[in-house]
């Protein structure tokens, strides 16, 4: 991060510079010049690169190691998307060193992986808000053990390299997701807000102890038992 701040400020100097020669050579050759269009321009430009550079965040992709960790504890199912991902970026076993992380959840309509069978048909264009970078090698959280490299459409080729998390977590190894064995989203609670659906089964899990696709995909369930009997976890992805 602190390569990233200087770099900021660094442009944010130069460009001082450079709109300081633009202003005195306008007061210079024309002292009875009231247009400061120019001037204002030149600033507005300044402002803006300026806040652009210093507000950018870099994803894990640009600075270090993307990780991906299961939390300790049951993920809320009526929480919705947003809700589960403010279930991982506040699970007490977050990886240390910042970061924010999003659920490995589909919904179909705020967050989904793919229309077509592992997106094929759209590649990424398929995709709505989701989790995992195309041609990106994720990492358990202890920063070292490789889970595995997504392919171009950003899906695990399978198996993993690794499994995402090899004990169990307050003896479950269960997890939410929501997707089918081809990436498409399919029972998840009712775009998890509801412990009791009219489809059945109602909502989808995986296996993070798993290196094949039931990782992502084992069964289906009630949602009440995705909490209750089965104290199914979330996975969390790194951005």
């Amino acid at each position: 991060m602190k390569i990233f701040k200087n770099i900021a400020i660094s442009f944010f100097k130069s460009n001082v510079i450079i709109v300081s020669l633009i202003l005195f050579t306008l007061i210079s050759c024309e002292t009875n010049n009231t247009d400061n269009t120019i001037a204002t321009s030149a600033l507005a430009i300044v402002a803006n690169n300026s806040s652009t550079s210093s507000s950018a965040t870099p994803s894990c992709a640009t600075t270090g190691t993307c990780k991906i960790f299961i939390t300790n504890s049951t993920a809320p199912v009526t929480a919705g998307v947003s809700g589960i991902d403010a279930h991982c970026n506040n699970a007490t076993n977050k990886p240390s060193g910042g970061g924010t992380y999003k659920a490995l959840v589909t919904d179909g309509t705020s967050r989904r992986a793919c229309t077509s069978a592992n997106c094929t048909t759209g590649g990424t264009s398929e995709h709505i808000d989701w989790v995992l970078k195309p041609n990106q090698q994720y990492k358990r959280k202890d920063g070292t053990t490789v889970i595995g490299t997504t392919n171009a459409n950003g899906l695990f080729p399978i198996p993993l390299t690794n499994s995402m998390e090899p004990n169990l977590l307050n003896s479950s190894n269960y997890v939410i997701t929501g997707i089918n064995a081809d990436w498409i989203n399919s029972n998840d609670c009712e775009n998890w807000t509801t412990r009791a659906p009219a489809t059945s089964p109602n909502g989808l899990f995986g296996k993070h102890q798993e290196t094949d696709m039931r990782a992502f995909a084992f069964a289906g369930t009630t949602c009440a038992d995705l909490e209750d009997f089965y104290n199914a976890k979330a996975i969390c992805v790194e951005q």
